[in-house]
């Protein structure tokens, strides 16, 4: 499977996201996973997650897309996306891989996409940590992924399910979770569930046994169901 760079939209202005996101959206290579509508917001998303690519604004409340920039102790490929032309020089001094000005055009998007590429393929990120960051009762709280059962969709908010049977309830989706979790040990089987193969029981038809548990195989996910959870 072609690998998907993960996305990041930092901005203050709505618009600015549905622009990005929008662009995202017409590259399959490309996999839009979170928004931060302001600079200490975008700090602790990029210092929680994993991203390829961060789209970053520089007039915004809090902490300005400068101070981000410079703050980052782990960089991803950042694009600035500004109405400025001012800050061009301090971005790149640190290691901006483009500078975007709004509007951004698609044909220039996708210039600066090659760009962010070549530096995520030049400079692999981590491997995926062990632990799972997520916001709880408004704190980020962290879970060993190890004793994490399964995570269950439910409209805006995600169900952790842990092998000792207590859950969490945040808000978030499947598809920005999935991005945080090593591929080999947890698998979407279901549009509603990802499922981590170290507990399940056995595999049934049309459904995934687990221990006090048991969830449904969606059908364009039953091959690899049947690839990666096998018993003799």
């Amino acid at each position: 499977m072609a690998k998907k760079y993960r996305c990041l939209i930092v901005d203050d202005e709505q618009p600015a996201h549905l622009v990005i996101s929008s662009h995202l959206s017409k590259l399959e290579e490309l996999s839009f996973i979170d928004s931060a509508f302001n600079g200490k917001e975008a700090l602790q998303f990029i210092n929680q997650n994993n991203y390829d690519i961060v789209f970053l604004d520089i007039e915004m409340p809090m902490i300005n897309g400068l101070d981000v920039l410079q703050s980052l102790s782990k960089k991803p490929a950042v694009i600035i996306t500004t109405a400025y032309s001012t800050f061009a020089f301090e971005a790149y001094q640190f290691d901006a891989v483009d500078y975007l000005l709004k509007p951004v055009s698609f044909p220039r998007f996708v210039k600066a996409i090659e760009k962010a590429k070549k530096y995520c393929d030049s400079n692999p990120p981590a491997l995926f940590p062990d632990e799972l960051k997520v916001k709880f009762n408004g704190e980020f709280i962290t879970i060993a992924c190890e004793t994490i059962s399964h995570i269950e969709s439910s409209g805006n908010y995600i169900k952790i399910h842990l092998c000792n049977k207590k859950k969490y309830i945040v808000y978030d989706t499947l598809k920005s979770v999935e991005s945080k979790l090593t591929d080999d040990v947890f698998i979407q089987v279901h549009k509603s569930f990802i499922v981590n193969v170290n507990f399940v029981k056995r595999v049934e038809r049309t459904n995934l046994i687990l221990e006090h548990f048991k969830l449904p195989i969606g059908r364009k996910y039953d091959l690899l169901v049947r690839k990666k959870i096998c018993f003799d």
